[in-house]
């Protein structure tokens, strides 16, 4: 465990058993018995973790947003997310990191989370069995060590994100079918911090900003424009959650020259200054 560079404890993918394939299922409370008493502090993992909930009723915040998980909910939290853990309900978790799925346009879409339903899907029974029954199966090949082993699992769990990506809630997904949104999401991800224009993303890319912005309206509701600004702004309210850096301060890592239009930006995007912000985690 370490903590990043905006204070938050990172957790890193250490599943018992060693080096291997970087997938593990697991109950939620054998989870909870691992690290049960800093799971309901801020921290991040380096890998995805999808909870199964079969019965029981909790809360889940990720990034600052609670969300509600009843019978049936999947939640998906992607490597980077803050989040916290609420109350103990059962159900099992999914764990595995970026590389371990086949890459098809769907699977890298809801791999990095720019589909209108994440995190979180309130599935019906029959769609939550076909979920469910996907991890159980995931579970049963977790204790064969070999390598067509590890190809199954793989193919398994691509079935199981497929699954997930076929739900009326996530069906945003379908609407990046070349992946444009989701390659675009991949550069801001990498290069938020040192420029925000779009047509740098764009140049970078091969495609004009009309092109990304189709791409991203269709896949997240967002424009091309909107995912680079709620980029920042998240990071921005990491920073100021989670650090004690100054707004001054905040605003030069995330690459504003001046701190006032680091405060204009704030302002615009919440609908509070840094200062207010910061007040309200403090009530």
């Amino acid at each position: 465990m370490t903590s990043g560079r905006d204070g938050v404890r990172r957790i890193g993918f250490n599943a018992p058993g060693g080096p291997g394939l970087e997938l593990e299922v697991l109950a939620r409370g054998e989870l909870c018995r691992r690290d049960e008493a800093s799971l309901g502090e801020p921290h991040r993992t380096e890998f995805h973790q999808l909870m199964l909930v079969d019965a029981g009723r909790t809360w889940h915040e990720v990034d600052f947003v609670e969300h509600r998980l009843d019978p049936r909910t999947v939640l998906w939290v992607r490597p980077g997310q803050v989040q916290r853990f609420g109350p103990p309900v059962t159900g099992e978790m999914v764990l595995f990191t970026h590389g371990v799925p086949a890459s098809s346009s769907s699977e890298l879409a809801l791999l990095l989370g720019d589909v209108r339903g994440g995190p979180v899907w309130h599935l019906e029974a029959e769609g939550y069995a076909g979920v469910r029954e996907m991890a159980r199966q995931l579970r049963l090949e977790a204790g064969c060590a070999s390598a067509s082993a590890d190809e199954a699992r793989r193919h398994l769990l691509s079935v199981l994100l497929l699954r997930i990506g076929r739900t009326d809630a996530a069906e945003s997904a379908n609407g990046d079918p070349d992946g444009i949104a989701a390659r675009f999401a991949a550069e801001v991800e990498l290069d938020f911090a040192r420029t925000h224009r779009v047509t740098d993303y764009a140049h970078r890319l091969g495609y004009s900003v009309r092109t990304l912005t189709r791409a991203s309206t269709a896949a997240t509701g967002l424009s091309a424009r909107e995912v680079v600004d709620a980029r920042i702004a998240l990071e921005a309210k990491r920073l100021l959650a989670y650090t004690d850096l100054a707004a001054s301060a905040v605003g030069r890592r995330l690459g504003f020259s001046e701190p006032t239009n680091f405060g204009k930006f704030f302002l615009r995007r919440t609908g509070l200054t840094p200062a207010a912000f910061r007040r309200t985690l403090t009530r």
